[in-house]
């Protein structure tokens, strides 16, 4: 339930113990987690160890189906359709092993894909499938490009939805049109947007996003969604106690599998992580998705300007409808020397490729930005 006094991105800023430590500009690698998380976590523990030991249906599962729920809402899903994971590339493996190949099926990736929306498909080439590359074009990708490389062998087009060096972000509307009219499965990689852009699943066959970047969550825990029609064709990778229904009768093993989703939930969850993520997501819900993305792409398009002010060179300087919290800078001298310089100055940063990466957040301000481009003036 979303509580009744609101928070605003300004307010929420006290939230974070890290915003005293210096300024941080790495949301894209790893967030800080917020007092409400360490709070939840804490609680957790305190409960585990002293009163309810055996708290399973008394609090885990309660805070379980409060956590789908919240994400249901926030991706446009409903609650049968999703799945915990322990992060990205474990749901895209899901993906990629259970679905049904043949020789010569194809593949569509981009050449400057983060590795976990890469690995699982080139692992099918024993299977004789073939995985063909999109090209780059400094840091975009592009719908017409993508509709040129779908073959009628093309069987998926898996990509990022958001870039995780050039913060470009993709048209899920576009895509989904041109994928759908070319009858190929559509894959979303959304670490770089869960918790900071809108979602809506409706628009793909399949997403998977780990939570500890932008979704402020602890590390090993996230999410997948799988459509109605992708989950009456994948074959499950594994199996386990909990993928089946009637999982607490121990009486007898021959049981059908869960129609939904949660058929790949196997068996204990990470649940010091869920009850974390819980209370991240809480945090997003009570102040407004809405609210965190006006303010991340407000940071992200100020920092950009400023930078092109100040003679530097961002990777990819998109319109609104194509950003992201991700701004990346080129052609710095000595990028490596920079990063570590800006560390040393309570600045962090992500150094890339020897781009130098910036992702603020939405409790991050302008103010922030200013200081991180004057540091940059120096070092250049």
């Amino acid at each position: 339930m979303v509580k009744e006094a609101q928070l605003d991105t300004e307010s929420a800023r006290a939230l974070f113990p890290s915003a005293e430590c210096g300024i941080y500009f790495n949301h894209a690698a790893v967030s800080p987690l917020s007092r409400r998380v360490v709070s939840a976590i804490e609680a957790f523990l305190k409960e585990r160890s002293e009163t309810d030991v055996e708290n399973y249906f008394t609090t885990l599962m309660p805070t379980l189906n409060a956590l789908r729920a919240r994400l249901a809402r926030m991706l446009n899903a409903r609650e049968r359709n999703l799945a915990f994971v322990p992060n990205t590339s474990y749901g895209l493996n899901l993906l990629a092993q259970g679905l049904t190949w043949r020789r010569g099926d194809r593949i569509l990736l981009y050449e400057r894909e983060f590795p976990s929306n890469v690995q699982p498909f080139l692992a099918l080439r024993k299977l004789g499938v073939e995985i063909d590359f999109l090209k780059d074009h400094d840091g975009e990708i592009r719908i017409d490009e993508i509709e040129k490389n779908i073959t009628p062998d093309t069987r998926l087009v898996s990509l990022s939805y958001v870039q995780f060096l050039s913060g470009f972000r993709l048209n899920l509307d576009e895509l989904s049109e041109v994928c759908r009219r070319k009858n190929c499965l559509l894959s979303i990689d959304v670490i770089q947007a869960l918790g900071a852009m809108p979602i809506d699943c409706r628009k793909v066959d399949f997403l998977a996003a780990g939570a500890h970047k932008w979704g402020m969550s602890p590390m090993g825990t996230g999410v997948a969604y799988f459509s109605d029609e992708l989950l009456a064709r994948l074959n499950p990778v594994f199996v386990g106690w909990l993928s089946v229904e009637e999982a607490w009768d121990f009486s007898y093993h021959d049981k059908p599998l869960k129609q939904d989703a949660s058929r790949y939930e196997l068996g204990t969850y990470n649940w010091i992580g869920l009850v974390g993520m819980n209370a991240a997501f809480e945090l997003f819900e009570e102040i407004g998705l809405d609210a965190v993305s006006e303010k991340i792409l407000s940071l992200s398009e100020y920092l950009s300007n400023r930078l092109i002010d100040n003679g530097f060179e961002p990777l990819c300087n998109p319109s609104r409808a194509n950003r992201s919290g991700i701004v990346s800078v080129k052609n710095f001298p000595n990028a490596e020397g920079a990063f570590k310089a800006l560390s040393e100055r309570r600045i962090e940063i992500s150094l890339r490729e020897n781009y130098l990466r910036f992702s603020p957040h939405f409790y991050n301000t302008y103010d922030e930005c200013d200081e991180v481009i004057s540091q940059l003036k120096r070092l250049k």
